[in-house]
């Protein structure tokens, strides 16, 4: 087996064979731990220019795999494809065009996926519990239908299948391309690309970016005008002549008609052809006769230049993915990338490390506790009656859970547009960045927030950034239904431990009395103003609004349910003996650890049992303050009678 010195020798000269073009005085690929890094040979100021370009013939992807064509007339998409195409060119072994590549890569990234049943147990309570069971459930789901079926149908092309094609390669692959892969273009889609993935990680100040452009043929993957895109136009052309008559040219009216085009450029040829032999006479005329040749060869006259500055305009025209330095380096400094901004969930599942202090962490509650706490809430309320108490105590268990499943159903059903998610906007999800919100308990102002919530979270099959883009997410729920018949999407708490409107709304529509909620089911109109106080109160301070008794008692309910939920999470994270333990413990016996898995896991743990403390005293105080404010209330109406 080759050493890892042996391993970086035949990479650099594979980079060298397939024009990948690095400033070699500025940077240096080294060995960091049995894997690689690149350095900076010396001070580098950011620039604009690539530091690394590497051609897009020179990536591996589900176009340029030696089975593309088997993976498009099988319709095989995704992460999924691609694990498949390089489980295939590893078979190859030395006759595959990446040879020199693979051979350098890790058998696999150390994720959670891989670690043993004791090690797992390490996340019992944290978001990571569930996410290690969704990954592993979705690799094997996904190789039980695709791949297994592909082997069977394709024994000529997939041969030693116990050897290149096991499901543990399959996971291992799989986690390659969770930790490596870049999403390229709209033609290569999620790929591998070489040199771009020896740049390590670093949260924040990474120095350099990756880029690449985007838009190319889907068809072909031509950057600059190609035939499909002629034929596309075509097609509409034709499209919009065959259109709605009330609009007689048609969408494409601003395009010129092929027919003419090509006459134009047929006249513009020939004028053209006449234009160069007139300015050939003339150069002759100019330059009088042609000079001996081998007067010119001793005068070293170049005959070439012309052919190279071409040559050279080409190279510039290449398609190429680029590392662009973002900020300066200092000689002898490890240059880093950054896999982007993400929870340590991610970070863990993903690529096999996480870290303190992480502002996008997060605590999430399924949909059914989110029920059954309000339903508790509801219940309480009930039996402060006197006339209510006295009835059985079943029929008002059944009788509040009615209650908040009718205001659930309505919630859920106009979802969509009390929280409009930014997927339907700008591909965001649940977390709003801008200024305010819809709660009136700070949890909406922009500065509280900055992480997003969506299939991402799911682990090393999910997708990210990194400039990433995989299948897989995952709910960490287990699949839950909602209580409106579709898929429940769970609720978050960021790291400050507020949660997200989406819940804070859906508390609101639960807890208005329900006069107010008639209103909303008669108008959504209604439901919106509602929010769009809610909003007004959070950024201004709505005074009116404290005076209401009403308001008071909803929103002492929406932070009740709140500070509820908190604690239930906190149980889910209690030790053997059902005790918490202290953070401060718990740092202790991570500052003890040798052992990289255990530190992750626990590091994970303390970030999020700091959330569940902060938002059980966060909304423990607004609860404080509801009650401080109720009870001024009649002070303030006797000094108005007075």
């Amino acid at each position: 087996m080759a050493s890892t010195k042996e391993k970086l020798a035949t990479l650099i000269e594979w980079f060298n064979d397939n024009e990948i073009v690095w400033d070699k005085e500025a940077i240096e690929i080294k060995i960091v731990n049995d894997s690689f890094g690149v350095f900076a040979l010396k001070d580098i100021t950011s620039s604009e220019k690539p530091l690394v370009k590497i051609p897009k013939t020179a990536i591996l992807s589900i176009q340029t795999t030696g089975i593309a064509n088997v993976l498009e007339d099988e319709k095989i998409a995704g992460s999924c494809s691609l694990a498949i195409g390089i489980m295939y060119e590893l078979a190859q072994g030395k006759n595959s065009p990446w040879y020199g590549y693979l051979q350098a890569l890790p058998l696999s990234e150390d994720l959670p996926v891989f670690w043993s049943d004791e090690e797992k147990s390490w996340f019992k309570g944290t978001e990571m519990e569930n996410a290690v069971h969704n990954d592993l459930a979705d690799l094997n789901d996904d190789y039980q239908a695709i791949v297994v079926p592909l082997l069977e149908e394709y024994p000529y092309i997939f041969k030693n299948t116990d050897e290149f094609y096991s499901f543990d390669l399959f996971c291992r692959i799989s986690t390659l391309i969770s930790s490596r892969a870049f999403e390229v273009d709209a033609f290569h889609e999620t790929a591998m690309v070489p040199f771009a993935d020896i740049f390590n990680h670093r949260s924040g100040n990474e120095h350099v970016h990756f880029t690449t452009d985007f838009e190319v043929c889907e068809a072909c993957g031509e950057l600059e005008y190609c035939e499909h895109e002629y034929l596309k136009y075509l097609e509409h052309g034709s499209d919009a002549e065959s259109g709605d008559e009330d609009d007689e040219e048609g969408e494409w009216s601003d395009m010129e008609d092929p027919d003419d085009s090509m006459s134009q450029a047929s006249d513009i040829s020939l004028k053209s052809e006449e234009q160069d032999k007139d300015n050939e006479e003339d150069e002759e005329e100019d330059e009088g006769p042609l000079e001996d040749l081998e007067e010119l060869e001793n005068a070293d006259i170049n005959f070439w230049k012309k052919d190279q500055e071409e040559k050279e305009e080409e190279e510039e025209k290449k398609d190429t993915c680029d590392m662009i330095l973002e900020e300066d380096v200092k000689k002898g400094e490890e240059i880093f990338n950054t896999y982007g901004d993400h929870p340590n969930i991610v970070l863990l599942s993903k690529y096999g490390f996480c870290h303190d202090n992480n502002k996008n962490d997060y605590i999430s509650v399924g949909q059914d506790l989110v029920f059954s706490a309000c339903a508790e809430a509801v219940l309480n309320e009930m039996l402060k009656d006197k006339k209510a108490a006295k009835q059985d105590k079943d029929e008002l268990v059944e009788e509040a859970a009615e209650r908040v499943q009718e205001r659930f159903e309505y919630f859920l059903t106009h979802e969509s547009i009390f929280c409009p998610k930014e997927d339907d906007e700008d591909d965001h999800d649940d977390y709003d960045d801008g200024e305010g919100g819809c709660c009136d308990d700070g949890c909406c102002d922009g500065e509280e927030h900055g992480h997003e919530h969506g299939e991402e979270e799911g682990g090393c099959c999910g997708g990210d950034d990194h400039d990433h883009d995989h299948d897989h997410g995952h709910d960490e729920e287990d699949e839950e239904e909602d209580h409106h018949g579709g898929k429940a999407q769970p609720y978050f708490a960021n790291v400050e431990g507020l949660f997200e409107d989406g819940i804070m709304l859906l508390l609101h529509v639960v807890f208005v009395n329900d006069r107010t909620f008639e209103k909303f089911k008669e108008d959504i109109g209604e439901a919106l103003n509602y929010f769009e106080r809610l909003a007004d109160e959070s950024q201004n301070g709505d005074k009116k609004s404290r005076k209401n008794t009403e308001h008071l008692r909803t929103k002492k309910l929406v932070y009740t349910v709140c500070k509820r939920l908190s604690e239930l999470r906190k149980k889910e994270y209690m030790d053997d003996k059902e005790e918490w333990t202290p953070i401060e413990k718990d740092i202790e016996l991570r500052d003890k650890i040798t052992n990289n898995r255990h530190y992750y896991a626990l590091t994970c743990r303390i970030s999020e049992k700091k959330i569940i403390e902060k938002s059980i005293e966060y909304y423990d105080s607004r609860i404080k303050s509801c009650d401080i404010e109720a009870a001024e209330q009649p002070k303030t109406r006797k000094k108005q009678k007075n």
